[in-house]
């Protein structure tokens, strides 16, 4: 999963006591006949999701209280966790559902869930490698307070198998906050290094423990470092807002970067803790402009200042967007995804775009805005449970939520075609009459119906039935009793997919 409190602008306790405000579980929408069906979760029992033929997965469950609607096609794209998921003093990982990585219709049915090994995984998008599309994300354990991380980072393809595994260079461990894969086949990632006051001032802190920003570039294939910006030789720590911790042993985490993407010859990176996004000279690693925080170079128009911000992106017609936390003075008191016009010739900042949730959230914590093709705006509401979409004039064509205490720290939209090695998975339960077959594809999305297979034994098994794919688990209920039931996935022509082992109904 990915996403962790910052303790920013609120203290832990602050943070975990938002994230445990549970909302009510509803039942999700199933398609089909009366003898095809969606597995729907039982309603108010769980956060997550339960299936007969993947025992073994229990992604959470969502509420859509907009459905699409005239929303960009594609799937969304969620790292899910709970709060004593990401909380070291938790007695105990939570049972009623898990983290991890999500891929998910725009009815709240997942299609493909990852768990992590150990820990957690953070910001999965689809990026491309090599001139394909790849799903990306960084996966490891987060330190709560300040909210950073230690990992590395993951690349899969289409069949979900891994192909690369970045790791940064200098024996130094990956931060969740960033993972951007470049045209040339290069990842720029965020690193947080320690560094103690006694070799760094830290305005008359005897012996802080300093969290420093690093962005570095890697050569995926080679590993290679290729560039590297230290934050503490270009931005002091007077640019702060955050404070000096009384106790040396607390992480100072003056800058807190959380994001970095190309500009030119140049890179942007987003400061959370100095509200403000710094433009960097790729050859020099100076700053060569600084927008918003103490030291702007530009005159913030009205509106346009903004505070422990996320994800600042250079766009196509020269905007910037970025997520607005807001949260805590100075900010607005509202989150908001924000797009801004930078003249850097008159040294100056205008809103163009400023959309803000149906419920005027404040996020204390993570977020992303996503700029779609068609204008449309992407926003994942970080540490409040919501994902939005918006249009080009604000108006809400999708939106919803965890129904528990669940965050994200990002979230996407984004066309996908998953094609798993793995073979489709079938259970079959008898009834009154009828046998019903359950089946599944973890990350299958090219599947359109199930064709039902039951016999007297292993050997001698028999086509019955073709049913519509229904959400991430179908149940198709057969007429009669069948001692051994199996699957197969089929495409929208009646191609067969993949064929699932046969097993014994229960």
């Amino acid at each position: 999963m990915t996403t962790t409190p910052d303790r920013t602008t609120l203290g832990r306790r602050d943070v975990l006591r938002m994230l445990a405000a549970a909302a009510a579980v509803p039942a999700l929408a199933s398609t089909g006949t009366a003898a095809v069906a969606a597995a729907a979760p039982r309603a108010g029992s769980r956060a997550g999701h339960t299936f007969v033929s993947r025992p073994d997965l229990s992604p959470p469950q969502v509420e859509i209280s907009t459905p699409a609607s005239g929303v960009e096609p594609g799937y969304l794209l969620l790292t899910p966790a709970g709060a004593n998921q990401l909380d070291p003093e938790a007695a105990a990982p939570r049972a009623d559902f898990q983290p991890g990585a999500l891929i998910m219709d725009d009815l709240g049915q997942p299609v493909w869930f990852n768990r992590p090994a150990e820990g957690v995984i953070a910001d999965m998008q689809v990026q491309r490698y090599r001139g394909k599309p790849v799903l990306t994300w960084w996966e490891g354990a987060i330190h709560v307070p300040p909210g950073f991380g230690e990992g590395q980072f993951a690349v899969v393809d289409e069949s979900y198998e891994r192909i690369a595994t970045v790791r940064p260079a200098n024996g130094l461990r990956g931060d969740m906050h960033e993972f951007v894969l470049t045209p040339r086949d290069t990842a720029l990632v965020i690193v947080y290094a320690e560094v103690r006051a006694d070799t760094t001032p830290v305005g008359g802190a005897a012996n802080a423990k300093v969290l420093e920003g690093v962005v570095q570039e890697i050569d995926i294939a080679t590993g290679d470092l290729l560039f590297e910006w230290r934050s503490l030789e270009h931005v002091a720590v007077e640019e702060s807002f955050y404070p000096v911790p009384a106790d040396p042993e607390e992480w100072f985490d003056y800058i807190h970067l959380n994001s970095v993407c190309e500009d030119g010859d140049a890179l942007l990176v987003s400061a959370r803790c100095t509200h403000a996004v710094y433009r960097i000279d790729r050859a020099t690693g100076e700053v060569t402009w600084r927008l918003n925080g103490r030291r702007s170079d530009f005159e913030m128009g009205p509106d346009a200042p903004f505070a422990w911000q996320h994800d600042c992106r250079r766009r196509g017609d020269g905007t910037l967007t970025l997520f607005d936390n807001a949260a805590a003075a100075p900010g607005r008191g509202r989150s908001r995804a924000l797009s801004l016009r930078v003249d850097e010739t008159a040294r100056s900042a205008e809103v163009v775009r400023s959309h803000e949730s149906p419920e005027g959230l404040l996020a204390p914590n993570q977020g992303n805005t996503q700029l779609l093709g068609d204008g449309h705006f992407f926003v994942g509401w970080g540490g409040e449970p919501y994902f939005t979409e918006f249009d080009g004039q604000g108006g809400v064509l999708f939106h919803g939520k965890f129904v528990d205490s669940i965050t994200s720290y990002r979230a996407f939209r984004s066309a996908w075609v998953g094609r798993p090695r793995d073979a489709p998975a079938a259970a079959g339960r008898s009834g009154a009459g009828v046998t019903s077959v359950y089946a599944s594809w973890n990350g299958a999305t090219e599947v359109a119906s199930w064709r039902v297979l039951t016999g007297p034994d292993e050997q001698h098994l028999t086509p019955v039935l073709d049913a519509p794919r229904a959400g991430f688990e179908t149940r198709i209920d057969v007429p009669g009793t069948a001692a051994f039931v199996g699957v197969r996935a089929l495409d929208a022509d009646g191609g067969v997919l993949g064929t699932s082992p046969v097993v014994a109904v229960g």
